[in-house]
């Protein structure tokens, strides 16, 4: 019976170890390719319009998903909590990010979201929800803008200088989707991720609607004029990028270690980079290598400084 009970917790754990390798390269690769996916996409399709209709989707999806397995139905000041989360993340992370990439590089974009949790620790301190950060933190910060900068810099050259409005609204992408994180932790939610995640899309979804119709992309958008690669990205959006992806992501959240499921964050822009090269013509400079590099340097380095913080509490 015992050589049985060590047989099956062999087989469980093993089991456990491929489930996670495959949820980890489903986020590296399916979140790393989201960049080229609303490249692709934004080729016909407006672009606020297109990240609403993704996310209205998607979210739609899951909450009728949710709703039917785990009976749950969510109060209305939880509505107002996903509200305002998802109007950060979707229409301020997302929506400004696909508004950029219509003057930079998907890969450039990637490069400066991956400075997400440099911003959170910034914005948590200025806000003084946490404690004046360690040197580890403080030092991977520098290095992370640092990164930035170089990228913000003007280049003689045309195919190493970035358009400074896209670079811009990337930055400011970054720190809403850092404010509605921030926010998020002490926001009222249902107690189901998958139920509070489906309510963020469809109601940042919605918001991104009303801000495309704001902005008259209705009279832009022409069923016609859409071409083919650009309907397969927004359905890779929705199907692969926002439920395949999130899912694997909250599997991770449930059994490994958050500072294993938050590598993401210095994986995707790598993937993003050579997606771009390789499939959208994008220019792999020496600078962006640069900035890649103490970008992702940092975010390791504060990883790893949270990791070592969190073991000995």
């Amino acid at each position: 019976m015992n050589a049985l009970h060590v047989n099956e917790n062999l087989t469980l754990e093993y089991k456990k170890t491929i489930m996670t390798v495959v949820a980890l390269l489903s986020v590296y690769i399916v979140w790393g390719s989201t960049y080229l996916g609303i490249k692709i996409a934004i080729e016909t399709f407006p672009p606020f319009l297109m990240a609403g209709i993704r996310f209205l989707i998607a979210g739609a999806l899951l909450y009728g998903f949710v709703v039917v397995k785990e009976k749950k139905h969510p109060k209305l000041i939880e509505w107002r909590d996903t509200t305002i989360i998802g109007t950060l993340l979707l229409l301020g992370g997302n929506g400004l990010v696909v508004i950029a990439e219509k003057t930079i590089p998907s890969s450039i974009a990637a490069i400066v979201i991956a400075t997400v949790p440099l911003w959170m620790i910034v914005i948590a301190w200025l806000l003084k929800s946490q404690t004046r950060p360690n040197r580890s933190t403080l030092i991977g910060t520098l290095i992370g803008f640092v990164g930035v900068v170089i990228l913000m810099f003007p280049s003689q050259q045309t195919h190493l200088h970035f358009d400074t409005f896209g670079l811009l609204l990337t930055l400011l992408a970054a720190i809403l989707w850092s404010l509605g994180s921030i926010y998020s932790q002490k926001a009222i939610l249902p107690t189901s991720v998958m139920l509070s995640t489906a309510m963020q899309m469809l109601s940042g979804g919605l918001v991104l609607i009303i801000v495309a119709t704001l902005f008259g992309e209705w009279q832009q958008f022409h069923i016609e004029m859409l071409s083919s690669r650009s309907l397969f990205a927004v359905a890779y959006l929705v199907f692969i990028g926002s439920l395949v992806g999130f899912s694997a992501y909250v599997w991770l959240l449930k059994n490994v270690s958050p500072y294993l499921a938050s590598t993401y964050a210095f994986v995707n822009p790598m993937v993003a980079l050579f997606l771009g090269y390789f499939f959208a013509d994008e220019v792999l400079s020496v600078k962006a290598l640069i900035a890649t590099v103490l970008i992702i340097s940092a975010v390791v380095m504060i990883t790893l400084s949270k990791a070592k913080k969190r073991s000995h509490k």
